[in-house]
């Protein structure tokens, strides 16, 4: 129940800063309901982009304290506003998106200066680490959203210590990591610059930078629990001059299907035909040769499927055809979907997806194991943590060679190996109704129990927002006692 008036361990007014892509805005917006409604927070208030705007308005209606200010690019500006808006995901495009969010930077100091009351807390995705200027010179604490897993975390930073790829011969030999027991990582399971033992360049130049932001903060809020990871969120907290870890998973939301998709999925159900979830986030580019094989190889599995795709895959001058390609067994959304309300129907038995790190809780939190086909950023590693570490999951993985088959040949996803058609309709099918499907869906389930225990009132998560609150309260206190 929420406080009924504001006590020293609440905060008067929260000010978030969401990157310019949903998968970053929405566990900042499942926080922005959580500390209103717990009352651990009295006014939350969500600076977003114009293109962002709507949406995030959309998800604070009717919560009560929540607001959004709009933060507009300058009128010079004419680039790419969203990660939606980029014409691939590839590092060099997201970099460029990257840069011109600094053209932000006067309109955010100026809105932060201005909200009344002056807020006591900034949480910023950590993708903007220009935030902490404007923060620290008015003396607002911080606290970074981090969009990646505590395992991927001390993993890659392991890694980047220890230097084990340093002596290997292949991307594919397997090397172990001090501090990861029993677990073996190859260069492949990496991604740049983090597979480069050396690594340099703008990427690694960005990665710096927001290192420099976060570790400078008084901690970062993990989209997870501390019982999915506990060893590693452990030894982060453990680590010398390292901000604390707050492993806050937000409980599901509750919302409702559309008709036409919880009309289709309700017929499955009663037809007792389990559904494979397809999707691959927003900012997959898949090359047309990708396309292709993931299309003949759902058709080749037998089960019936749910897959959501981009639409600009599906327009151009050699567009891939889907429309009455799978008959009843196959629906296809090229639109934005509840992935929650997804998930949590029943007639869903798994999810073959790119393992964002969103995409990777939700689907634990619902119980529905995952087929992963990581694409980008740690992905790769959440894929491992998944899979090898979780045992929730199978994994499919690249056997031949592609041309691109439509790829722009500047790292977009798809344009190297390609995952066969034979591969996904095996593993998809072994999924749904084979024998290791059954086990990975088994331990989903048992996440699941867990997930929900750490929600409730008294467990992991409910705990930690309480204490994260307490800690920025108090440290707010002290300094305003030794200032006067």
């Amino acid at each position: 129940m929420a406080s009924s008036s504001p006590s020293s361990s609440t905060l008067r007014h929260v000010a978030m800063l969401p990157f310019m892509g949903k998968g970053h805005a929405m566990p900042m917006l499942h926080l922005t309901r959580l500390l209103l409604h717990r009352g651990l927070a009295s006014a939350v208030t969500v600076l977003a982009t114009p293109r962002e705007a709507p949406f995030i308005r959309a998800a604070v209606a009717g919560v009560p304290g929540a607001a959004v200010l709009e933060l507009p690019f300058p009128s010079s500006y004419s680039g790419p506003q969203s990660m939606e808006e980029l014409p691939s995901a590839s590092d060099s495009h997201f970099l460029d998106l990257i840069s011109a969010t600094a053209a932000l930077r006067p309109a955010f100091a100026d809105a932060l200066a201005q909200l009344r009351p002056r807020p006591d807390l900034l949480v910023h995705d950590g993708f903007l680490p220009w935030a902490k200027d404007a923060a620290d010179g008015l003396g607002v604490p911080r606290l970074v959203s981090h969009g990646m897993g505590a395992f991927s975390c001390y993993a890659t930073l392991a890694v980047l210590i220890q230097k084990p790829h340093a002596r290997v011969s292949s991307p594919w030999e397997p090397f172990e990591v001090d501090g990861l027991p029993g677990l073996q990582l190859t260069t492949a399971d990496l991604s740049p610059p983090f597979d480069d033992p050396e690594p340099s360049g703008r990427h690694w130049d960005f990665i710096c930078e927001s290192g420099v932001a976060m570790n400078s903060s008084r901690g970062t809020i993990l989209n997870s629990f501390h019982e999915l990871e506990s060893l590693y969120i452990d030894k982060m907290n453990q680590l010398e001059n390292s901000p604390a870890m707050w492993p806050v998973a937000e409980p599901a939301v509750q919302t409702n299907l559309d008709a036409d998709l919880a009309g289709w999925l309700d017929s499955r159900l009663a037809m007792n035909r389990p559904v494979l979830y397809v999707a691959f986030g927003s900012q997959a580019n898949l090359s047309r040769a990708q396309l292709e094989e993931i299309a003949a190889g759902l058709d080749r599995s037998g089960v019936d499927f749910l897959w959501v795709v981009r639409s600009k895959w599906f327009y151009g001058e050699d567009p891939v055809e889907v429309e009455g390609r799978f008959g009843d067994r196959g629906k296809v959304e090229q639109r934005f979907v509840d992935q929650l309300g997804v998930l949590r129907h029943k007639a869903i038995r798994g999810f073959f997806s790119h393992c964002g790190w969103n995409s990777v809780t939700e689907s634990i939190s619902m119980g529905v194991p995952i087929l992963a086909f990581p694409l980008a950023a740690e992905q790769k590693m959440n894929a491992k943590f998944v899979v090898d570490v979780l045992g929730a999951g199978l994994r499919v993985w690249p056997s031949r060679r592609g041309d691109g088959g439509g790829g722009d040949g500047d790292g977009s996803e798809g344009a190297g190996e390609l995952v066969a058609s034979q591969d996904i309709g095996a593993l998809a099918r072994e999924l749904i109704l084979g024998e290791r499907g059954k086990h990975a869906a088994a331990r989903a389930a048992e996440l699941a129990a867990s997930a929900r225990t750490a929600m409730d009132a008294g467990g992991s998560s409910y705990e930690n927002l309480e204490l994260m609150v307490r800690a920025v309260t108090s440290d707010t206190s002290r300094v305003e006692a030794s200032s006067e």
